[in-house]
């Protein structure tokens, strides 16, 4: 079923499964960031629970109707994250990431240096299948149907792939490359970026409006 709604307090859990399982081969947040593989499901799921309940803040956690795939989207002009949320992942991140948190504070600067502030801008930050739909689709699905509301608000769209294998996906939705950086002996993230389509004439999913 194609479409999008907001994930509600009662999907809290679920979506951060979702993630924490979505990430966990990932080269840059699973196998640099963890490069052990006991405890990384947990750390991750740790690590993106901060991440999600900052989402919920701006109605940002969205997810395909049957749970098939999960994204967080930051809306133009609102922080990801406010200061209570940044100073959670600043004394999580030596928990969680042990002798390498120092090296995951210079991939989170080079993540806020590498963000445009202007034009205003939709913000793709995370985006997971569950485990049981995988290879099906159902995450650049959801990605497509929340780009007509972005289109239909006829502003940019960016993201930042952390995965080679998902840029020609993010490319056949209309992302083309912006730039790149390179994790301390890691991996290259690739930052993408969406200029606004046509106008459409609907919006596919909820048309609830984002609080700003």
């Amino acid at each position: 079923m194609s479409g999008w709604r907001l994930a509600q307090t009662s999907d809290l859990e679920y979506v951060i499964e979702t993630l924490a399982q979505g990430f966990v081969d990932d080269p840059l947040w699973g196998v640099w960031a963890l490069p052990d593989v006991v405890g990384r499901v947990d750390a991750l799921r740790a690590h993106w629970t901060t991440f999600v309940l900052a989402g919920m803040k701006y109605d940002g956690v969205i997810m395909s109707p049957g749970g098939e795939a999960v994204a967080l989207w930051v809306p133009p002009g609102v922080p990801e994250m406010d200061e209570a949320d940044e100073e959670s992942i600043l004394t999580a991140t030596p928990t969680l990431f042990g002798d390498r948190a120092p090296l995951l504070f210079e991939v989170y600067e080079m993540f806020a240096q590498g963000r445009p502030l202007e034009p205003a801008n939709w913000l793709l930050s995370l985006l997971a299948t569950s485990p049981a739909h995988r290879g099906k689709g159902a995450g650049m699905q959801l990605v497509e149907d929340f780009l007509a509301r972005v289109d239909a608000e006829q502003v940019p769209a960016y993201l930042e792939s952390t995965n080679p294998a998902n840029l020609a996906r993010y490319g056949r939705a209309g992302f083309v490359r912006l730039a790149e950086f390179t994790a301390p002996d890691g991996p290259t993230v690739t930052t993408m970026w969406r200029p606004p389509a046509a106008r459409s004439l609907a919006i596919t999913g909820s048309d609830r409006r984002v609080a700003r």
